[in-house]
């Protein structure tokens, strides 16, 4: 990683770097125009709702998943550190810019 010096990338995926990922390229479309930002935001967006949304009843978003997609089946749904602010965050600031 880039703290340690090593050259091993950790590709995990993580709840809230998806949802995050999604506000910041929203972002950026909004101050440039620019469409690959939007096109970005749509393809991170349209990851979660692939793999990050646990479809079963009841449910909320996976927190970690492999490069594949893939849920970590050792990981809970819920943890004392993982609450619903990044995606609630996510859904509330694209409702309230009308993002497509």
């Amino acid at each position: 990683g880039e703290r340690s010096g090593s050259a091993k990338v950790d590709k995990t995926r993580v709840w809230w770097v998806q949802a995050e990922a999604v506000v910041g390229f929203y972002n950026e479309f909004e101050k440039h125009g620019s469409s690959p930002f939007k096109d970005a935001a749509k393809r991170v967006f349209k990851y979660i709702e692939n793999y990050v949304v646990d479809k079963r009843p009841g449910s909320e978003w996976f927190g970690y998943l492999y490069e594949d997609g893939t849920p970590f089946a050792d990981k809970p749904i819920t943890e004392p550190w993982k609450c619903p602010y990044h995606n609630g965050r996510m859904c509330l600031e694209l409702i309230k810019r009308g993002a497509e």
